[in-house]
């Protein structure tokens, strides 16, 4: 994203918006702040400086109120001396796990509704993603933005993610450290002291388990032999095996026409078949079966198992950058800090209960819905909500006055002047 057209003085009005939030709120929640490097981002640049250190606390809020960075990122590991270059200097004592749920890794239908093309050559705008402009062939720039449904699968996948590491890795979930990215997600961040010390590989196959790679059927207890699918007991509740039997029950329990059309393409008279014989093959689970004689297509009919199990695998399993969360050496955003591409806090969520309350337009909002401010739009803004008041669309050049809140998040993603 270019920011060239916003002027020093709006960036000097910014910072000094940073600075009084900081004055009035310091930040405290920062876990083991003497063992993290820090790393600091100004105006349009996220990282711009790192290998910092601070000793505590008040030290780092010092900082905070001096020098206003508009980006503070922190250490998921633990140093000895966090401040030393090059990095094995710094003394390596653990590192913490972070996973992270951002709306724009779902690809998710209304992205269609709110992401915005914008070529700069010729003007042309329009929703959706596009490389090329329709009118001048010209290169276009893609504006991501967010809404209630991305922000709200995102949560649904932290609170998800939430339960399988409770249940599946015996996590204490007081470990769990859940925040606001400020931006398009969640951060959850793990604690836990039989996670600190883990090396890379041994993330990695933490890892691969969440996403349910390389699973072992036969193991868990699914086999096709003398031409008959066979499964685990039914009231299995531990690890794939439980989850995948859920959902065998579940989906067997609530298919439907539609459903079936849709994930496997059925014919009507498969579908009847399957409706009709619902009752025994949930029985016939009870006996380790996957019942099957649906038609004459005893073939057919055993590759419904197949691949209704492989459907289940890829909807409980996460969508997770494995190499991001394997990364003992990351640095992330810092909760209670203000997100410098939004200006919304980078909030701590305290809890389950907190987290399924939490609105992300409303709650992280920091600055004054009483002030106004005047702009220009310099490019397309799709209609967005933040704390209970509706804004745009806005078309390029249009003059707009807005509350300090919306005209600060509108100046940080580059959009306004």
């Amino acid at each position: 994203m270019q920011y060239t057209e916003i002027s020093n003085f709006t960036v000097s009005y910014l910072r000094d918006l940073f600075r009084d939030h900081y004055l009035h709120n310091p930040v405290t929640t920062t876990i083991a702040i003497e063992t993290r490097e820090v790393g600091i981002g100004d105006f349009g640049k996220k990282i711009s400086s790192r290998h910092l250190a601070f000793r505590n606390n008040d030290e780092l809020n010092k900082f905070l109120i001096n020098n206003t960075p508009f980006f503070m990122s922190y250490s998921t590991a633990y140093y000895k001396y966090p401040e030393r270059r090059p990095m094995e200097n710094k003394i390596l004592e653990g590192s913490d796990i972070v996973y992270e749920f951002d709306a724009d890794d779902f690809d998710l239908p209304c992205k269609e509704e709110h992401d915005v093309w914008y070529c700069a050559s010729c003007g042309a705008n329009g929703y959706g993603h596009k490389d090329i402009c329709p009118e001048c062939q010209g290169k276009l720039e893609v504006i991501e933005w967010v809404c209630d449904k991305c922000l709200g699968h995102a949560k649904s996948e932290t609170l998800r993610l939430m339960d399988f590491l409770e249940t599946d890795f015996k996590l204490d979930p007081k470990s769990l450290v859940i925040s606001f990215s400020g931006s398009k997600g969640y951060h959850l961040r793990v604690t836990d002291k039989t996670i600190i010390p883990l090396s890379k590989s041994s993330r990695l196959q933490m890892m691969n388990y969440i996403q349910g790679k390389d699973i072992d059927l036969v193991k868990l207890g699914f086999e096709y032999k003398d031409r008959q699918w066979h499964c685990p007991n039914p009231d299995t509740k531990t690890g794939w095996s439980g989850k995948l039997m859920q959902f065998l029950k579940d989906y067997i329990q609530n298919m439907n026409e539609v459903q079936l059309k849709k994930d496997f393409n059925f014919t009507k008279p498969k579908i009847n078949k399957l409706m009709e014989h619902k009752e025994v093959i949930l029985n016939k689970m009870y006996n380790n079966i996957l019942w099957h004689n649906f038609t004459s297509d005893s073939k057919q009919d055993a590759r419904f198992w197949e691949d209704l199990i492989n459907l289940a695998i890829s909807k409980l399993s996460f969508k997770i950058d494995p190499m991001s969360s394997s990364d003992i050496y990351k640095i992330m955003r810092m909760p209670d800090t203000i997100h410098g591409g939004t200006g919304l806090l980078s909030s701590i969520i305290k809890d389950r209960e907190d987290l399924e309350k939490f609105d992300a337009f409303s709650d992280p909002v920091i600055f004054r819905p009483d002030k106004n401010r005047k702009g220009e739009v310099i490019k397309p803004v799709p209609k967005f909500r933040l704390l209970d008041q509706w804004f745009g669309p806005y078309i390029v050049g249009e003059k707009v006055d807005l509350p300090e809140y919306a005209s600060v998040y509108l100046l940080l993603k580059g959009v306004l002047k």
